[in-house]
């Protein structure tokens, strides 16, 4: 059965077949073609000779070698899922079937609701959106998929919306194996959306033989009845997503509209509390975000205080607000309702590192890693972390996991920016500068507007010893937006450029 599967993943299967129809057609017109065109006897004997040895040639050949959009390239010797989880999972975005681009949204957003409700179960490790995103549009075969994004089990399907009718197809499969254990087919009005979400996490659940807590069940309740609700909820965690200048207002407006719909829309009021705090943060200080962020977060609560969603978000405001007790208390709050959530964890150890607290951030850090063993991010401020405790082993360790996971990856999204340059400033701590160096200016040149990048572009060069350089960015990322005074008081990084005038003068700007 192994052989089997792996004959399949590197297309093996595919190709013999494809091969042995098209030798089959070509001596048919050989056999009529050959006598019109007055050819020996034994050219017919050879075409057939000719066919049948280049048969194994091209097995060979779709054994060796896969053809990928970068070009032709020698097959991984076998995909590494000896270290795959039994109970990880990850939802691929279901392909949108209408025929309509504009229900796009739809169909990413049923897809990642039944991702964001499995993030609720504590006994299952569920791959992020930004990773199993990444392979949206992709044909990789299941096997690929499992060790890309490092899961046995994977939930697939399609959406088809016309009208006031939808027709879902979901499967789950054991991509290790790629067997399929489970798949339906539901057509039903589009008020019946929640039935079909729970009827498809009911099955998963069958499946994988999981036996859910009281808190577990009362998690995963939807927390809205109203369909046209939920549908601009969709509309607004599709633009929070995006990236571009207007994402945020637009984000904002779609999430209002569900709020006017069911004011008691739990998640909408968290999803409209992040808004408000990016918009602080990365677009306009105007301190009454601050407290239209606070009343959306307590919003939240009050009406699904069992969500950690919900304490999270009240968390990001605190924070926010530099009220760190509290933050801190709602983080741990959130974090207790649900130890596998990533962003609070995430949320938590931001905070810290702003406050100097480094020997935390690290620990807060190591865990968000833990729980999400694809991202990035965390083991790449970990190692910073570590660094500025003088922990030079575990820096340089998890310096190194950064590189791996950021390589990883970029094999899902070569155009994402931030790994780019994360893995950059990784690079830089192991000794590979130049390298780190072309990775900055890849995230550069993906992402000439962003201040993240501009911020981490300047932590490398200041530890190249360029310090007018690093200023430079400092300034552009101070621009572009990025204007938390605490992390440019604290951020060790930023250690050699304390005593020069321009970075005296930026600190009293911001």
């Amino acid at each position: 059965m192994e052989f089997w599967n792996e004959l399949k993943r590197r297309k093996v299967v595919r190709v013999a077949i494809a091969y042995l129809i098209v030798g089959w057609l070509l001596i048919q017109i050989a056999d009529v073609t050959l006598e019109p065109l007055r050819l020996p006897e034994w050219a017919d004997t050879f075409v057939i000779w000719v066919i049948g040895l280049g048969f194994p040639v091209a097995v060979v050949l779709a054994w060796t070698l896969d053809v990928t959009p970068e070009g032709i390239r020698v097959t991984d010797v076998s995909p590494d899922t000896s270290a795959i989880c039994d109970s990880s999972i990850a939802v691929i975005p279901f392909v949108n079937m209408s025929g309509n681009p504009d229900n796009e949204y739809f169909s990413d957003g049923m897809s990642e609701e039944l991702l964001n409700l499995l993030a609720r179960l504590q006994h299952l490790r569920v791959c992020s959106r930004t990773s199993s995103f990444a392979l949206k549009g992709t044909s990789l075969d299941m096997n690929s998929i499992a060790s890309k994004l490092g899961v046995r089990y994977v939930i697939e399907g399609s959406v088809r919306r016309v009208s006031n009718r939808v027709r879902i197809t979901a499967q789950l499969i054991d991509a290790t194996s790629d067997t399929h254990l489970w798949s339906e087919t539901y057509d039903r009005e589009i008020e019946d959306i929640f039935a079909v979400q729970d009827e498809i996490a009911g099955h998963i659940f069958t499946e994988l033989k999981l036996t859910l807590s009281a808190d577990e069940k009362a998690a995963i309740r939807s927390t809205t009845d109203s369909v046209d609700a939920f549908d601009h909820y969709l509309r607004g965690r599709d633009q929070y997503h995006r990236t571009d200048s207007a994402h945020l207002e637009r984000a904002k407006q779609e999430f209002k509209k569900a709020i006017e719909i069911d004011p008691d829309y739990a998640l909408a009021w968290a999803g409209l509390t992040y808004v408000f705090v990016d918009t602080y943060w990365y677009a306009d200080n105007d301190p009454t975000y601050i407290d239209k962020a606070r009343e959306a977060s307590r919003r939240a609560v009050q009406l699904a205080p069992h969500l950690a969603e919900s304490h999270a978000a009240l968390g990001l405001t605190y924070r926010a607000a530099e009220q760190f007790d509290k933050a801190e208390a709602e983080f741990e709050k959130a974090i207790e309702l649900n130890p596998r959530l990533f962003e609070p964890i995430h949320f938590y150890a931001q905070m810290a590192r702003t406050q100097g607290k480094y020997e935390k951030a690290a620990d807060l850090f190591c865990r968000a890693a833990e729980v999400r063993p694809e991202d990035y991010q965390a083991v790449a401020i970990a190692w910073n972390m570590y660094e500025a405790l003088g922990d030079s082993a575990n820096g340089l360790h998890f310096a190194r996991e950064t590189v791996e996971r950021a390589r990883r990856a970029l094999d899902l999204n070569p155009k994402d920016a931030r790994a780019w340059i994360l893995g950059a400033g990784s690079l830089s701590r192991i000794g590979q500068r130049d390298e780190a160096r072309e990775w900055a200016e890849r995230s550069v040149s993906l992402s000439p507007n962003s201040a993240s990048t501009a911020y981490n572009y300047a932590c490398v060069l200041a530890g190249f010893g360029e310090i007018e350089r690093a200023i430079d960015k400092l300034e552009d990322a101070v621009r572009l937006g990025n204007r938390n005074k605490l992390y440019y008081e604290n951020d060790s990084d930023f250690d050699p450029l304390r005593d020069h005038p321009r970075f005296k003068r930026l600190l009293d700007s911001i």
